[in-house]
């Protein structure tokens, strides 16, 4: 029986630069990195080390995978992020210079923004209502 959701896969234009985004923007740690080969760099990284499901950041290095850069869920949220103080953390990260849609607002069951990584990912801070 499938249990849960372990790793997705996010296409980049670069690596480092993403890696920097991920870390200092948005305060993530780097899980795993290591390179298997020449040309083979495994990167992943979570908003906690312990978290549960990671993100790999892959080198986008062909023309369909250039092209699935910032589309990988077309124009739709490609992963929604959990927060426990939305209002404090849209500040922070704002003030990181992470590009928001908006403001925190009310939304079905909470309250939620729209964020963008630096290739144009488009993400979700949400804080649900207990």
């Amino acid at each position: 029986m499938i249990t849960s959701a372990i790793q997705v896969t996010l296409f980049v234009k670069d690596m480092e630069a993403s890696k920097t985004y991920y870390t200092e923007k948005l305060g993530f740690d780097v899980v795993a990195e290591e390179e298997f080969a020449p040309g083979w760099r495994y990167l992943t990284v979570a908003p906690h080390r312990n978290n549960e499901t990671v993100l790999e950041l892959v080198q986008a290095d062909t023309p369909n995978t250039e092209a699935l850069i910032g589309k990988q869920a077309a124009d739709q949220v490609l992963i929604m992020f959990a927060s426990n103080d939305i209002d404090n953390d849209y500040r922070e990260l704002k003030a990181r210079g992470v590009v928001f849609h908006g403001e925190p607002k009310s939304v079905p069951g909470g309250k939620g923004v729209g964020f963008e990584d630096l290739d144009g990912n488009q993400f979700d801070l949400y804080q649900a209502i207990r």
